[in-house]
């Protein structure tokens, strides 16, 4: 019996989850015959739906920007796609994942990583940091530009995340500001 009503219960709990709203009141007479002179500072202006378009498309040119930092012969690995929203009231955040080289992997061929070789990428990396660093400042200004659509007062978020493998030296970063 306990079991039926528990289920009876949760059965019921989707309903509750979707309450309807409460209806607007009516305005009143002399509400209605004089409005407001001022606007209601409460009331945001909505953003319009090219925002978001623009967006995503600077998430791909951040991608496009980020490939150009390697070669042909030792390219930047991207690690999926890059990412581009805009949030309402605070700006537009771009986020990518790459590694700033692709990092040689172990096989059973080449179990363990050597000193040198360990060093030898850490160093690749190191070069790699401060042509990363301007892309971003490159696609933050650029996204700064192109993004007229959205308020002065709000901000645009350039961030990349890069890939730590275990194997890696933990010391601290002197490119880091």
């Amino acid at each position: 019996m306990k079991s039926a009503a528990v289920l009876l219960v949760l059965s019921l709990a989707p309903a509750w989850a979707q309450l309807p709203r409460p209806p607007a009141a009516a305005p009143t007479v002399a509400s209605a015959a004089a409005p407001s002179a001022a606007p209601r500072a409460s009331v945001t202006p909505r953003r319009s739906p090219g925002t978001a378009a623009v967006a995503l498309r600077s998430g791909r040119r951040l991608d496009v920007k980020l490939a150009s930092l390697g070669d042909a012969n030792d390219p930047v690995d991207l690690l999926g796609a890059a990412r581009g929203i805009y949030l309402d009231g605070y700006g537009v955040v771009l986020t990518a994942e790459a590694s700033l080289i692709i990092t040689p992997g172990l096989s059973p061929f080449h179990t363990v990583m050597t000193e040198p070789e360990k060093a030898k990428v850490h160093q690749r990396k190191l070069d790699r940091l401060p042509m990363l660093r301007q892309a971003m400042r490159d696609m933050w200004r650029d996204s700064a530009t192109a993004l007229t659509a959205i308020p002065d007062n709000q901000q645009v978020v350039v961030a990349v995340r890069l890939l730590y493998l275990n194997w890696k030296t933990r010391g601290a970063c002197p490119v880091r500001s």
